[in-house]
């Protein structure tokens, strides 16, 4: 079975079972006292006649929220620059869409808006990581922050650079004469998946290909089984998500069983380091990683929870990177003006290349100049978003938030953004619904004499504004970004440099389940490597 099947079958199933009585005669006290919320806000989704009117609309929301979405921020939040509500499965209740006029509420304090929490539910992580204390403190998020951000992605783009060559070679083949027809998917996630470990544990480890494998498999059964969970009512969760977690805490416990001993002798090597002041430690994240851990005390130091920190941030490296690349590569091909998109790019690559002769790009000053390519991944990006909502906010304390217009939101409300209709706003955007692979490097090309007045104002893949939230907004944004944004251009420029690809058959059509566009999981892509 497919996954598309897989999810949309499972979650219709348990989402049916059993719910309509229990809701009914269970109703929640934070329903009832967001009730007069309800009643001031529009609610999009919940059918104007008929029995169980709410029901029907938590349940409808496993396909329909994205139509639903698109529907209230045209009509409300266009139109009237107000907030509308929408059922969803995944609270088992309602969640407020703001407008765009109200991002700057991301900035608010947690102590008023937390969007911890609903990030964690969103992919269920406390059914498959057995320590809570890795999940509440987040240590490796420190190491993110100060360790993959802008100023310090230079030391990364050799090891990175090197590996991208490695990758595609072994995977995708070097034969200039035979085409080759792989599965996009799975191809392109076999790629940032190695990527990644090079950057999270180094080399050798990172070509462990049983390491490898699991680590995908550990991946693609959580994000598969957290979408289930999530379209399954709240109050099951305790019983049906610990079984639906089965197959991924399994996949886990293999690569932990490969990742502690690397642990174990990664701390004897720091504390070494640190007696003798002779040598040099080993330039990844999980070095970066152990004096942290060490900083919050010794229960840190346990070799499995920092096996387990290492492999939920690579969990969420495969499923994010893999989703925009493969995106990217299926997006270019699909286009009409796919010949001359592809050229543009390469021509951009080779240049390049020759102008940072000899290292090209495993240097962080050549793939700053990939205009054209940042311009194509950020513009499959915002086309191909996998959240229709995203930056949740959960309402905390006791003090209810006062967005103006009438309207109080009380505590234990979550707030979300439109993610995907801010992405093909016509105000944002020109043609919006047109992927345009070179949208935001063709103004800066237009205009190269005057680069000093555009340098401030051009839209890199990592700029934030509210035409493209993929990476967050506001002061909470994504901090890895820099990193994400040089490891992708590195492997899509290198791709068009030595391959021929083409799509196979049409692009896989994209659905929606809940709040996730499905990964495009059936794409064919056909390839062969260039004469040198």
């Amino acid at each position: 079975m497919s996954i598309d099947s897989l999810l949309f079958s499972c979650g219709a199933l348990v989402a049916a079972s059993l719910f309509f009585l229990i809701r009914i005669l269970l109703p929640s006290e934070k329903d009832a006292k967001q009730a007069k919320l309800w009643k001031k806000l529009d609610m999009v989704g919940v059918p104007s006649s008929g029995v169980f009117p709410w029901e029907r609309g938590l349940v409808g929301s496993l396909t329909s929220m994205v139509q639903n979405v698109h529907e209230g921020y045209d009509k409300i939040c266009k139109t009237k620059n107000l907030p509308f509500a929408v059922p969803t499965m995944w609270t088992g209740n309602a969640v407020v869409v703001l407008p765009p006029s109200l991002l700057h509420l991301v900035n608010a304090p947690e102590s008023e808006l937390t969007g911890f929490w609903a990030l964690i539910e969103n992919i269920q992580l406390p059914y498959f990581i057995p320590h809570r204390d890795v999940i509440e403190n987040v240590i490796h998020f420190e190491v993110s922050r100060k360790d993959l951000t802008k100023r310090n992605v230079e030391r990364q783009a050799a090891p990175t650079a090197d590996e991208v060559d490695v990758c595609f070679r072994e995977l995708w083949g070097t034969d200039t004469k035979q085409w080759k027809t792989i599965n996009g998917w799975e191809m392109c996630g076999s790629i940032i998946a190695r990527v990644a470990l090079r950057t999270l544990i180094g080399h050798p480890m990172c070509r462990n290909q049983t390491l490898l494998d699991q680590t995908r498999k550990f991946a693609d059964a959580l994000f598969g089984a957290a979408a289930v969970i999530n379209c399954t009512p709240p109050f099951m969760r305790p019983v049906v998500a610990p079984l639906l977690a089965l197959p991924a805490k399994m996949y886990g416990a293999r690569c932990r069983k490969i990742l502690e001993p690397l642990v174990r002798e990664r701390i004897q090597l720091w504390e070494e380091h640190n007696k003798s002041g002779k040598g040099e430690l080993p330039s990844d994240f999980l070095q970066w990683l152990i004096p942290r851990c060490a900083g919050h005390g010794p229960e840190h130091m346990d070799p499995t929870k920092i096996a387990m920190r290492i492999l939920a941030l690579n969990t969420m490296f495969i499923f994010a990177m893999s989703y925009v690349f493969a995106h990217t590569v299926i997006d270019l091909c699909a286009s009409p003006d796919k010949d001359e998109l592809l050229r543009g790019i390469d021509e951009e690559c080779r240049r390049v290349v020759t102008e940072y002769h000899p290292e090209g790009l495993a240097s962080k000053e050549a793939v700053d100049q990939l205009y054209r390519t940042d311009s194509a991944i950020r513009e499959s990006m915002r086309l191909s978003d996998v959240g229709i909502v995203t930056l949740p906010r959960d309402v905390v304390g006791n003090k209810p938030l006062d967005i103006g217009n009438g309207i109080i939101i009380p505590p234990g409300t979550r707030l979300v953004y439109p993610t995907q209709p801010m992405h093909v706003d016509p105000d944002y955007h020109e043609d919006p619904l047109r992927f345009d692979a070179f949208r935001f490097s063709r103004p800066f090309e237009q205009n190269q004499a005057q680069e000093d007045k555009h340098e401030k104002t051009r839209e890199l893949m990592v700029t934030l504004t509210p035409g493209f939230l993929a990476f967050g907004y506001g002061k909470r944004a994504c901090p890895g970004r820099w990193f994400v944004a040089q490891t992708l251009k590195q492997a899509l420029g290198y791709l068009v440099m030595k391959y021929d690809i083409e799509l196979v058959g049409e692009p896989p059509k994209r659905k929606a389940l809940l709040n996730m566009m499905i990964p495009p999981t059936t794409a064919k892509l056909r390839v062969r490597r260039k004469s040198e």
